[in-house]
């Protein structure tokens, strides 16, 4: 007997485990085994459908977790899809990200080799762990500032000078205590006394402060911050860029080639591994202005035209961040 296997449908439920075709004929590993090549015929059908095997049918929808009766069918739309895995305890996530972030998620891919949806599915890890690490970070510190106010005090003998400074000291350290219990990785709840001081949101936060210290603790070369164009997030996260070298070396610190990495119409896995020298930038920049669709390239130009008498001397040859939004998504 024959089963009808829809080819898109089978591409449709691996693609939803995440899987190869390798990793696919692997999970019908035992005596119903479907080969690789076997796989690759009925994915690559022309007409839509293959007739396969009843046992094939049946050893690739227990792989994939589904019914035979759903491999010969068409691939379910995007609200049935979403509706079915809901039943498997998944949840969709649904953000528009700004251009800078897509091309973050992508060169932490290229230069980690993190894929991008690992780097979504461990997001709350990462953060988790770094806000515990800032929070550790400013105990350490609180522990340091006590210590000084108490030799503070022992230096100066009583004196009351040095007694009123060391009680201010203390106090703040013992706000800072309590702040950090209440796990306000901000400084949200800083005292009024702290802002008559100086102490100014909108250039410092605890959590900002402690990123900054661990990336140069930690020598991360690969990544660089930019406090002159304020916060990314409106709770107080900065700017920042990953690999800004790696990006300077690919592109040629043209604006047009880096306009076609933040666009996505250029995949940093795409670019011919014969245009990756130095030798070959020039070669490298013009593929890359290629990629960018011929109208929306004249557009750019006829912008930075108009621009450049109103700007006079002012250089605007490394882009700023772009204001338009991209999805989310893996586009390595």
């Amino acid at each position: 007997m024959a089963t009808s296997i829809h080819a898109d449908s089978l591409k449709t439920y691996r693609a939803r485990k995440h899987w190869t075709q390798e990793q696919l004929a692997e999970a019908t590993k035992g005596p119903n085994k479907v080969s690789l090549p076997t796989i690759k015929r009925i994915e690559s059908t022309k007409d839509g459908t293959y007739l396969a095997n009843d046992r094939v049918a049946e050893a690739l929808a227990k792989a994939l977790g589904v019914k035979i009766e759903d491999l010969s069918q068409p691939p379910p739309q995007e609200e049935d899809q979403e509706a079915s895995l809901r039943k498997f305890g998944y949840r969709p996530l649904r953000t528009m990200l700004d251009a800078e972030t897509a091309l973050a998620f992508n060169m932490v891919q290229h230069i980690y080799g993190i894929p991008i949806r690992s780097q979504i599915e461990m997001a709350p890890l990462f953060a988790a762990l770094l806000a515990e690490g800032s929070l550790a970070w400013r105990r350490k510190r609180v522990e340091a500032i006590e210590e000084a106010s108490a030799q503070l005090q022992e230096l100066g003998g009583g004196h009351c000078s040095f007694v009123y400074a060391t009680w201010r000291v203390d106090e703040g350290a013992a706000e800072e205590r309590e702040s950090i219990e209440e796990r306000d990785l901000f400084g949200v709840r800083a005292s009024e006394q702290a802002f008559d001081c100086g102490y100014d949101r909108s250039t410092n936060n605890p959590f900002a402060d402690y990123l900054e210290v661990f990336a140069k603790e930690a020598q991360a070369k690969t990544i660089a911050f930019d406090k002159d164009f304020g916060w990314k997030t409106s709770e107080g996260l900065p700017m920042y860029r990953i690999g800004p070298e790696i990006i300077s070396q690919l592109t040629g610190d043209d604006p047009d080639a880096e306009y076609a990495l933040l666009r996505g119409h250029v995949r940093l896995k795409d670019i011919p591994a014969d245009l990756l020298s130095d030798e070959k930038k020039s070669d490298r920049v013009a593929w890359m202005i290629a990629r960018i669709p011929e109208e929306e390239l004249e557009k750019r130009k006829a912008e930075r035209d108009e621009l450049s008498p109103l700007l006079g001397d002012l250089d605007i040859a490394r882009p700023t961040q772009s204001p338009d939004v991209t999805e989310g998504g893996d586009h390595a």
